[in-house]
């Protein structure tokens, strides 16, 4: 594996490309970005201003553009739930969420498992945090959506469950995804006998693991082409934005 990468790296071939990019202010909302997408009535890809001569000039045109919006397209799409945690996507999650390191979350992780003093005895308060199942037992499943009816709503509850499979080779799937033991513990139930780092481990655990049982969100995609012509010069840059209906 280490040989075939690094025969790729030596035969990769670097290409110099310019990315053209303008910022636009907008009276009735944020601003936003958009990228050049035409001009001079070609198609422009991220890889076709090759050079800075290139790339400088088509900037000097654009600045002196006046810009109007062309073509809006506006599409409905959904986005499905991500699958309960592995150990891998916990690390990767508490890492951007919680700002902790590989080891700090599985000692974390650690504590939970074995168990944390409730008042009324000790008890575990999530599965077995080293697998790399995504799969959860039938009984948490529906006991996760007894929560979500309950908790947000029919809206928020699809008519069938979801079932989750992992994707990876050689994947050790003996145990299943790491979640609370008990759905329907919710975070502020446990967060007076817990500390500050098993609060928060906890809470991302039950907050994925719910979610992943969840309708899939509603999201309204829109792309606008702004036309800028500077005297007998044109060009279109297109801005993306979404919208979580």
């Amino acid at each position: 594996l280490v040989c075939e990468r690094e025969n790729e790296i030596e035969r990769f071939v670097p290409q110099e490309y310019w990315t053209i990019a303008g910022e636009f202010k907008n009276p009735a909302g944020p601003d936003f970005d958009a990228r050049l997408t035409e001009f001079e009535g070609e198609k422009k890809t991220r890889l076709d201003a090759k050079t800075e001569e290139e790339a400088i000039a088509i900037k000097r045109t654009l600045m002196g553009a006046d810009f109007k919006v062309g073509k809006v397209e506006a599409k409905p799409t959904t986005r499905n739930p991500y699958a309960p945690f592995t150990t891998s996507t916990l690390q990767q999650e508490a890492s951007s969420k919680l700002g902790f390191g590989a080891s700090r979350t599985m000692q974390v992780a650690q504590k939970l498992y074995e168990g944390v003093d409730l008042g009324s005895g000790t008890e575990g308060l999530i599965t077995y945090m080293r697998t790399d199942g995504v799969q959860m037992a039938p009984e948490a499943i529906d006991e996760a959506r007894k929560v979500i009816g309950a908790d947000f709503g029919s809206m928020y509850l699809p008519e069938t469950a979801r079932f989750y499979s992992s994707k990876a080779k050689n994947a050790q799937e003996a145990h299943e995804a790491v979640r609370p033991t008990s759905l329907s513990r919710h975070p502020k139930d446990v967060a007076k006998h817990l500390d500050d780092d098993q609060r928060k481990l906890y809470d991302l655990i039950w907050k994925r693991s719910i979610a992943s049982q969840m309708a899939s969100a509603k999201i309204e995609r829109t792309a606008a082409d702004l036309v800028a012509t500077n005297g007998s010069q044109t060009a279109t840059m297109r801005a993306n934005g979404s919208v979580v209906k």
